[in-house]
């Protein structure tokens, strides 16, 4: 209870009040927007009724430099809405000692070359990502972004989802890391028939012994050969997967963890329904429970690192 107690004092010190200035913005512009629909309102009224081209022509040089200068205003407050919130999330985070030098980048995201190369998933013929962030957990590098991939349908002439989340790499920089590690959530099986498959050539098997029984209930786990799977997969990382998971099952959240060690490069994949500390012009956006789920995520992921560290 204490890291909440932590993030909830660091919240009421420092992201409130940041939100409460957000919000004053909001509907600052939501009343601006109400009052230029009541005015165009009413100069369209006027048009219509004198029907001079000459007073048509003069009033829409002031309409299209007030609707210009409204648009504008919106774009501003959504670009620096997420920026300002995820900023001051991630100094809270770069406290711990396990975490540091955490950077933000909105509009970047990890290459889709690491994505596939995690083998989680093997199609992303539409794939767009942003809010990249990098750092450290202890000795280890680490991306992470949020991704909306999409495939061609092999059935049907559209598109459908391979993956929305949050999508993590790490490495480990060990050169004796050799062979890879696929864990997929078994309720997604037959969505993963590919990866599972593309695994399978590539010398994979799935891994039953050595597993603790509740981890291979709700997780089909395969490997290598060459993977010295106690020491890989050890019953505290399980622990931990099967911990991090009940927390979701408790708030009722559709998430899944997804996980990959391809020889000394650690790829967590947590699906998410919707993005992440998305403002909205229409509705209040000063709520605690928003950035509390963004915090959860995001540090319960580089929790998984960091138990994933212990191998470095």
């Amino acid at each position: 209870m204490q890291p909440f107690h932590d993030f909830r004092v660091f919240y009421n010190q420092n992201i409130f009040p940041e939100l409460v200035n957000l919000e004053r913005r909001r509907r600052r512009l939501i009343r601006l927007l109400s009052i230029s629909v009541l005015l165009l309102t009413g100069i369209g009224a006027i048009q219509i009724y004198l029907n001079i081209f000459l007073v048509t022509l003069m009033l829409f040089i002031p309409v299209g430099l007030w609707t210009s200068y409204l648009v504008h205003q919106i774009q501003v407050y959504y670009q620096e809405f997420k920026p300002r919130i995820v900023g001051l999330v991630l100094d809270f985070i770069d406290n711990d000692v396990n975490y540091r030098e955490l950077r933000y980048q909105e509009k970047g995201k990890i290459p889709k070359e690491k994505f596939l190369a995690s083998k989680i998933f093997t199609r992303a013929d539409v794939y767009h990502g942003e809010d990249l962030i990098t750092g450290w957990v202890r000795e280890l590098p680490f991306e992470m972004c949020e991704l909306n991939v999409l495939q061609v349908s092999s059935v049907r002439d559209q598109l459908e989802p391979v993956f929305r989340g949050i999508f993590v790499c790490g490495d480990f920089y060990r050169a004796d890391m050799l062979g890879s590690v696929l864990i997929l959530p078994d309720a997604y099986r037959k969505y993963l028939s590919h990866s599972e498959r593309a695994f399978h050539r590539a010398g994979g098997r799935r891994v039953k012994k050595q597993l603790l029984d509740e981890f291979e209930a709700v997780f089909d786990t395969y490997a290598t050969p060459q993977v010295r799977v106690a020491e890989v997969i050890s019953t505290d990382l399980q622990r931990a997967i099967l911990r991090f998971r009940e927390r979701f099952l408790q708030t009722n959240q559709q998430k899944d963890i997804y996980l990959s060690i391809i020889e000394d490069n650690v790829y967590v994949a947590l699906s998410h329904p919707k993005n992440l500390l998305e403002p909205s012009l229409f509705r209040n956006t000063v709520s605690f429970e928003v950035v509390q789920e963004f915090y959860d995520d995001i540090h319960l992921l580089l929790e998984i690192l960091s138990e994933l560290d212990v191998l470095n």
